[in-house]
């Protein structure tokens, strides 16, 4: 009892205060100020390993500023010459692994007078060790077409440069491969790896001792949440020989958990199956955890388990919509339910409400109006959307989906639109990466309505765009009433994704993200034109595209991008995408439906405009901006750099430019050879990036390069540090 008070005392004497704590830290800040700072470093001669991935595993290091324009630098970095010796140390290590046994590193000091630092490194890789032989051993069980396989794609190919790399890669793969055939218990410690160099070349064996081949035995599935209070089975059944036992009150169709299971009971095990079949049970999104288990080997067989813990079946999710997309902050609010398990085979019902509204009026469309002639409009959004997911239990992956929307929206450019649609949708997932979605059935109803202004902005600002005199009473009224009057868009679409994304391969440099749609619109509604609504409506002719006196649009529509981003160092990036558009009426049709146009300026798209005021062509007018054109095309490139972390996640800056413009098809702002070299617009900007769990926050500042909207539309020389364009978004532009 006596012990603890001598222990404490003990503690005491030997532990520093609090303050001799602090004072030993003040010790070694001025310690690390008193040393040398490295001033700059120069890396020659490398070829093999590109000078960021040597600066990365360098301890010492600059601070270096973006391009050496003093841009986002920190304090100087001391020099510590134990700390720069081991830097050189893992240098020749990496030429070791990546093959270059006799590459030399030198390096040179250079002080000044204060005593800081330059350092030369010099890099002559010389010739890299080549395989001259490979031998495999332990495979006389197997079976020569199995080996024919195996051999197929090794890694190791005779005089392909020696790597501790590649032989690594061959190790993983071999495992991969057996374990793929039935050899369940195949490990590391069954591959036996000997490496004889002798100067430039190296032989190589591999002997590997191989265990008894296995099949799957039988197979359980267990569906448990062990956070709930144990309760008997509610259910057990036996479906196409899987065992299933079912705790708890959510239900589940018996077809799901023989359908996701991609092996069978006395066939050879394969690891390719137990992943394909944990992929099966994540694509259906009615577990929150999935995890296979092998059983004790019996007689050569090995029963597995399959434990599943459910997800919740009910989710509420809100979110805050904040942006500015009309200029001024736009904000509002969304709430979603969703049900996952609707009818116990993973159907997913999902309703959603959302309302935004812009916390001011908007008159930066109606500059050429007097405020006399219309009233300050305030833009909102309000949308109801319900959605049914049925997926294919045969069929991992793909599903059927049913979509209900209805929305209405206040435009500054004094419109009102209503919006009701109905869609079918048939989804599937032709490869890993890709993602194929065909639109069988869409039908959308478009209504607009003016506010008061709407027709003096149409004489002084779009009249002209399509061959309308604002002289020509008539002519205009015939436009508005077009304009204004009800239509409808019968579609077909098909749609095209592919990323690399998710892809782990070690070959994988860059982040490919495609997406490719084209559109149809209007045939079906264009054969019951033709062949079943033949009577005449009052206000139509034969030639007008309607249906029982209703309007309708026939356009073909393509749209597609690629965005590439590569990183160069952990915490620095680059990124680039190229957007083609275009689009043309046909059949009875004259124009395009505005709501369904290319429209340029944003955050995601030429950030030094805002949304819907860039183009066509040179056009100087915001408000026929925000009626979209036919063709787009539009080039970005951004640098980024994380420099901290906010709530664990990186943050940083990007710089970035953009590049392009919208063109009309035919008029004054269509498309030709002269309008793309005259008519471009170019930004350049930078942003912040704050981390949070849902993407970073974007806080983009741009500034016009050429505009070609501008009499004089080169602004470089003209630009101010005030003549910026804000843009704010969540998650990364491309």
């Amino acid at each position: 009892m006596q012990a603890w008070p001598v222990a404490l005392l003990f503690l005491l004497l030997v532990m520093p205060s609090p303050l001799q704590a602090e004072n030993d830290d003040a010790a070694r800040e001025e310690q690390l100020a008193s040393l040398p700072a490295v001033k700059s470093i120069s890396i020659k001669g490398n070829k093999v390993l590109s000078t960021e991935e040597i600066r990365e595993i360098m301890s010492t290091s600059t601070r270096d500023s973006f391009l050496g324009t003093g841009l986002f630098s920190g304090a100087p970095r001391p020099f510590k010459p134990e700390d720069f010796k081991k830097d050189i140390t893992l240098i020749k290590k990496l030429y070791t692994f990546k093959g270059y046994f006799f590459a030399d590193v030198d390096t040179t000091l250079v002080r000044n007078k204060r005593g800081d630092v330059k350092i030369d490194i010099r890099i002559k890789e010389n010739q890299p060790t080549r395989i001259d032989s490979i031998r495999y051993s332990g495979l006389e069980s197997v079976s020569e077409e199995l080996q024919k396989r195996y051999f197929r794609r090794s890694r190791l190919k005779p005089q392909r440069i020696f790597s501790v790399e590649t032989l690594i890669e061959e190790r993983d793969r071999s495992l991969d491969f057996f374990r793929d055939y039935g050899y369940t218990f195949f490990n590391p410690d069954s591959i036996h790896i000997t490496v004889d160099t002798l100067g430039l070349n190296a032989g190589i064996h591999f002997a590997m001792s191989l265990p008894e081949r296995n099949a799957y035995g039988p197979t359980k599935v267990i569906v448990n949440d062990p956070l709930k209070q144990k309760k008997p089975a509610t259910r057990t059944f036996v479906r196409d020989n899987v065992s299933v036992t079912v705790y708890g009150d959510q239900k589940f169709s018996p077809d799901i958990f023989p359908a996701a299971i991609a092996w069978e009971q006395g066939k050879l095990t394969s690891q390719s199956l137990e992943q394909r079949t944990l992929e099966n049970f994540g694509t259906t999104n009615l577990f929150s955890s999935i995890s296979v288990e092998r059983d004790t080997l019996q007689a050569g067989t090995i029963p597995m388990t399959v434990r599943l813990e459910p997800a919740p079946k009910h989710l509420i999710e809100p979110k805050l919509l904040v942006d500015n997309r009309y200029g001024a902050l736009f904000i509002g609010g969304a709430i979603a339910y969703e049900n996952r398990n609707l009818f116990g085979a993973g159907q997913q019902f999902r309703i959603s409400t959302n309302y935004g509204s812009q916390l001011s009026a908007s008159t930066s469309y109606l500059s050429n109006l007097t405020s006399d002639q219309y009233d300050k409009v305030i833009p909102y959004e309000f949308s109801v959307k319900t959605n049914l997911v049925i997926p294919k239990i045969d069929r991992h992956g793909s599903y059927y989906s049913g979509t209900l929307e209805y929305s209405q929206s206040q435009l500054p450019i004094l419109l009102k639109s209503r919006r009701e649609l109905i869609r079918g949708t048939y989804s599937s997932q032709p490869t890993k990466n890709s993602r194929l979605n065909f639109d069988f059935f869409e039908l959308e109803i478009v209504s607009k309505d003016s506010l008061r202004g709407f027709e003096q902005l149409f004489k002084t600002d779009l009249a002209e765009r399509i061959n309308i005199d604002p002289t020509d009473a008539v002519a205009v009224n015939r436009s508005l009433d077009s304009l204004l009057q009800t239509r409808l868009n019968q579609t077909f679409r098909v749609q095209y994704n592919y990323s690399n994304r998710h892809d782990a391969s070690y070959r994988k440099k860059a982040t490919w993200n495609l997406s490719v749609i084209a559109e149809e619109s209007g045939g079906l509604l264009w054969l019951i034109d033709k062949y079943i609504d033949t009577s005449n409506h009052t206000g139509f002719t034969d030639s007008d595209p309607q249906i029982f006196g209703t309007s309708y649009n026939q356009y073909l529509k393509l749209d597609t991008q690629v965005a590439i981003t590569k990183d160069l160092s952990p915490d620095r990036q680059i990124a680039a995408r190229l957007a083609l558009g275009w689009m043309t009426p046909y059949g009875k049709a004259d124009d395009t439906p505005e709501d369904h146009r290319f429209y340029a300026g944003g955050s995601n798209s030429m950030r030094g405009w805002l949304f819907g005021t860039l183009g066509p062509g040179s056009c100087q007018s915001d408000a026929t901006s925000n009626f979209g054109a036919d063709i787009k095309t539009e080039l970005g490139f951004e640098y980024r750099m994380k420099l901290f972390k906010l709530f664990g996640q990186p943050s940083g800056i990007t710089l970035f430019t953009d590049a392009g413009n919208i063109w009309d098809r035919k008029g004054p702002y269509a498309l030709t050879l002269r309008s793309i070299g005259r008519d471009f617009a170019w930004d350049w900007g930078a942003g912040l990036r704050l981390g949070s769990p849902i993407g970073p926050f974007r806080f983009d500042f741009a500034w016009k390069i050429h505009d070609p909207s501008n009499p004089r539309p080169w602004r470089i020389s003209h630009t101010q540090l005030s003549d910026f364009t804000f843009n704010f978004g969540i998650g990364e532009a491309f």
